[in-house]
């Protein structure tokens, strides 16, 4: 396959995302992109010069010319229009969460197993160089065995989910915080301190009314290593500056030091280095994750490799989300992560 030709469903801030991404790498070309709204895709189409636009993206399906698409539409969507493109032949990056319920997550991966098709999930939180050099530390010893690991996602996007109305729906999305950033986090620990074994999670009081889901809420996991993981998401916290990994702070404690993360660096203190008393700053090259993943997800479709982010990888990160929620509606009771 010298050209990878891709289509695009759904023509909003996620869907631009994915063709600058694909714009600037080679040997691949955007054949056509497809919207419900029917003015949003004449308009992405006429911006990103691409030469065909539907509204019905069962016509984009259909198009003989088209090997792969991106699919960036509302959570409840996925699992439809992935199964449709795996019976077409075509391979797929589904935007995150993979699903809004482990039975439609497993009707995805059942359908591009029959089809011989490339199931991945754009999670780009496993393609940021933050937290891959966290996971080198750890890998290399340099914080001794990991304990315990925090990760705080503080942000307020009250206006930027009101533009995108179906983030409201509870049944849309499949819920609040938890299942549209929780999910960056989880998996994001799942990647540095491995699998999860049970969830306790809770609700805070409410403060963006709109939203039917939760916007703010707390989990402490314990994983199958003995390590304990604490997150708080929020949709409604209100700060000075944007901190990262996009907006998400981090403290790894580990038996022989602690990383700690901030924009583009991350504090080492390290008891295995030859001054352990000096904290050394580790400055991180940035990257564009979108254009990183997308990269990945090409290479494995030329390669017929499994993505790092595969349909039955990013399953157990659902997993962990449906056992929080389960969780939160049992009043926060600890809840075992059946994989």
């Amino acid at each position: 396959m010298n050209c990878l030709r891709v289509g695009i469903i759904g023509c909003g801030w996620t869907g631009e995302q994915h063709i600058r991404a694909y714009r600037s790498l080679k040997d691949v070309a955007v054949l056509a992109a497809a919207d419900i709204n029917e003015r949003k895709a004449k308009r992405f189409a006429t911006k990103w010069k691409v030469k065909v636009w539907y509204k019905d993206y069962r016509m984009l399906l259909k198009n003989p010319e088209i090997d792969a698409v991106s699919i960036c539409v509302p959570h409840h969507l996925h699992s439809k229009i992935s199964v449709e493109a795996a019976e077409m032949g075509k391979h797929i990056l589904c935007e995150k969460p993979l699903a809004i319920s482990l039975k439609e997550a497993d009707k995805m991966i059942k359908a591009a197993e029959k089809a011989g098709i490339i199931l991945m999930v754009a999670e780009n939180v496993r393609f940021h160089p933050i937290n891959l050099k966290i996971k080198e530390l750890i890998d290399e010893g340099f914080i001794g065995e990991v304990f315990l690991a925090r990760i705080f996602r503080d942000h307020e996007i009250h206006e930027y989910l009101r533009a995108r109305p179906w983030f409201l729906d509870k049944e849309k999305a499949g819920g609040g915080i938890w299942i549209s950033g929780g999910i960056h986090d989880v998996d994001a620990l799942r990647m540095l301190l491995g699998e999860v074994e049970e969830i306790s999670m809770f609700q805070a009081k409410k403060v963006f009314l709109e939203m039917e889901g939760e916007d703010t809420v707390a989990a402490i996991m314990k994983f199958k290593s003995g390590a304990v993981g604490v997150m708080t998401e929020s949709f409604s916290t209100k700060v000075f500056k944007q901190v990262s990994p996009l907006g998400c702070p981090y403290i790894v404690n580990g038996s022989d030091g602690t990383i700690m993360t901030h924009s583009n660096y991350l504090d080492l203190y390290s008891e295995k280095r030859e001054e352990p008393s000096v904290c050394m700053r580790i400055r991180v090259e940035e990257r564009d994750t979108f254009i990183e993943e997308i990269k990945h997800f090409i290479n494995c479709i030329k390669r017929e490799e499994t993505p790092i982010t595969s349909g039955e990888e990013e399953w157990k990160t659902l997993a962990v989300i449906c056992a929080g929620y389960k969780s939160l509606k049992k009043g926060g009771v600890p809840i075992k992560v059946k994989y």
